[in-house]
């Protein structure tokens, strides 16, 4: 998909991290962009930032976990802007630390409600309107945990490898439709971001207290900043992610140098075929 002047994207999760930068860089682009997220004083400075440089932008309070609050938001976007052409389902959340056995109701709730719900719900209230016009574009950021499986982050890791597989299935009946609607699966691996302190957003009822011993936590912290290393500008993966787009690349990795990790699982899967011949 070309983008240019005069379209419209809708960015979820869009007031800091990745989802402000994927903003930034469409804005900049020349697009309306339309920006959602469930922290209402970090939005209206995202939305100011944005429109104090010369960026056509719109925001909405939206907490994407939530049927009918998207499907509003939704309304809100096409009576004020016309059309919607490109959506890029970003809002997620990091889930707790800790081994599956510590996990919680209230963990799996609040991560599969934003980062599987909130895709979905995006999905569901958008693409109607996208299909009447047979035009348009959905991004799902996913992760590189969508690919591989990385320990003590069970809630999490399930709930990118369920994005992938949404996106893959949107994918194959947009095919079978006849629409020229294409979707691209974003899987980025260490991001600078807020995602880690993503806590913060929990609603109350589905609050819990760690499990696991902070002694333990201390040490699965240690290892994770040790293999992750520096992490992505979120300026440089939205540029990726922009040529991703335009290039109709429907899975868009970001760190090459994490590749092997999901070879490595390939391998797996090919030698478990291997034994089956």
């Amino acid at each position: 998909m070309k983008l240019q002047n005069g379209q419209v994207a809708v960015v979820t999760g869009a007031a800091s991290g990745i989802g402000f930068a994927l903003a930034e860089a469409l804005g900049g682009r020349g697009l309306t962009v339309v920006l959602a997220d469930v922290e209402t004083d970090a939005l209206e400075a995202a939305r100011a930032a944005l429109a104090g440089r010369g960026i056509v932008v719109h925001a909405h309070v939206c907490d994407v976990a939530d049927a009918a609050a998207v499907d509003d938001f939704a309304q809100a976007v096409i009576a004020r802007c016309g059309k919607v052409d490109l959506l890029i389902n970003n809002a997620g959340v990091g889930g707790r630390l800790g081994p599956l056995w510590d996990s919680q109701p209230g963990d799996w709730a609040w991560t599969f409600g934003v980062n599987v719900f909130g895709v979905a719900h995006g999905v569901r209230s958008f693409l109607p309107a996208m299909l009447q016009r047979r035009t348009g574009h959905v991004v799902n950021v996913a992760s590189l945990a969508g690919l591989t499986a990385p320990p003590f982050l069970g809630p999490y890791v399930a709930s990118k490898h369920a994005v992938v597989s949404l996106s893959e299935t949107l994918a194959a009946e947009l095919a079978m439709a006849g629409s020229p609607i294409r979707v691209s699966v974003v899987c980025p691996g260490h991001v600078q971001s807020r995602i880690a302190d993503s806590d913060r957003n929990r609603p109350a009822a589905l609050a819990t207290e760690s499990r696991t011993a902070p002694e333990v936590l201390a040490r699965i912290r240690a290892g994770f900043a040790a293999a992750l290393g520096e992490p992505m500008a979120p300026a440089d993966l939205a540029n990726r992610v922009l040529t991703g787009i335009e290039q109709d690349e429907f899975l868009i990795l970001t760190h090459p140098t994490l590749n092997g990790q999901v070879q490595a699982r390939l391998a797996t899967v090919d030698r478990a075929m291997r034994n089956t011949a």
